[in-house]
């Protein structure tokens, strides 16, 4: 039983023979519908397809206006991804330490907003949101903009309440597009410069009718094509019995002794780590770390001490959780989780 796993729906099957038959494979009317169901399904307003998540956090700083030398607060853990397109843009990076669930610890957050802080970021590491709505209340009380990176929260309670909610659809996501992502912009006098810096600082619209445009600042090649909204927009399409399967395998996980499983993934936490893993794999069982901490690496400047970071880092296994395990597959592992603590005395 592998950890990760790709679902794609029949409907995306056909829908991209359609779209390759059709001559048309750049950003067009597949985009467009796909903005629209995602809109509709999800109940947000002004989400705007792009290429990935990491393009949805890139455009959210600039959004944000976050430049050289503006002090950003975010957490070290769980993903580099999160971090890397401030390092791009020179911010003064704060690291957050992390609380007991392997999410920011806001207290710490707290501590750490100055009169300089531009932005606050939060992550829903393996799509657990808790924190999210005190990150939320930090941002109002300082009239600083929150950066809500949601690229594991899609399907879960209590998500997209950030002034920039970025999306991941990559491959091992709960909704896939093969690789995309959305960017909910909560300004809407913000949605037409995202539009126009998704695509090189150009208006599409206007460019295709008068053949040129007029470009006032620089944008990137952010944009979706049709390609892969049309991956996405079939696997919309069952998005709802895949949340559901998803949630049943976290009820049957949490009903055998895994308290941490969410919507993305479930976590287990024990100071064997090697000799679980390794107990897991001989069992038929895959596990995986899959992210660690942003201070690790050289470009974030070293090692910092953050004291829950250092005491769990090493802690943490992450389990299965796809449309290919059955609530069968997750009595076993937690059964075979339980066989290894009574083995070592856990």
């Amino acid at each position: 039983m592998t950890v990760f796993s790709t679902y794609v729906n029949w409907r995306s099957i056909v829908n991209v023979v359609r779209v390759l038959r059709s001559g048309y494979i750049a950003e067009g009317p597949e985009v467009k519908k796909f903005e629209i169901e995602f809109t509709k399904r999800f109940g947000f307003q002004n989400a705007i397809a792009l290429n990935s998540g990491t393009s949805a956090l890139e455009l959210a700083y600039e959004l944000a206006g976050i430049n050289e030398g503006d002090e950003v607060i975010t957490p070290v853990f769980p993903f580099v991804g999160t971090n890397i397109p401030l390092a791009r843009r020179k911010a003064k990076i704060v690291f957050a330490d992390i609380d007991r669930d392997l999410n920011i610890n806001i207290e710490d957050v707290k501590r750490k907003i100055t009169p300089q802080t531009k932005a606050l970021v939060f992550v829903s590491f393996a799509g657990n949101n808790r924190g999210l709505k005190e990150m939320r209340a930090l941002a109002d009380e300082h009239k600083i903009p929150l950066i809500e990176d949601a690229a594991q929260a899609l399907g879960s309670d209590g998500w997209g309440i950030g002034d920039f909610i970025c999306v991941s659809l990559q491959a091992i996501k709960t909704l896939t597009s093969g690789d995309g992502g959305f960017l909910i912009v909560k300004d809407a006098r913000l949605v037409e410069k995202a539009r126009r810096l998704r695509w090189f600082g150009f208006d599409r619209e206007a460019r295709h009718k008068y053949e040129d445009s007029d470009i006032t600042e620089a944008g990137y090649k952010y944009h979706m094509n049709d390609i892969t909204a049309a991956i996405g927009r079939g696997n919309l399409t069952v998005i709802d019995k895949i949340i559901a399967h998803r949630k049943r395998l976290i009820q049957a996980y949490r009903e055998g002794g895994v308290k941490d499983a969410h919507i993305w993934l479930p976590i287990v936490f024990t100071n064997k780590r090697t000799e679980l893993r390794a107990f897991l794999k001989e069992s038929g069982i895959d596990s995986s770390i899959h992210h660690f901490r942003s201070d690790k690496y050289t470009l974030f400047g070293g090692h910092q001490k953050l004291p829950n970071m250092d005491e769990l880092e090493h802690t943490f296994l992450l389990l299965p959780l796809h449309m290919k395990i059955s609530v069968a597959d997750v009595r076993y592992i937690t059964g075979k989780i339980k066989e290894f603590n009574i083995a070592h005395g856990l």
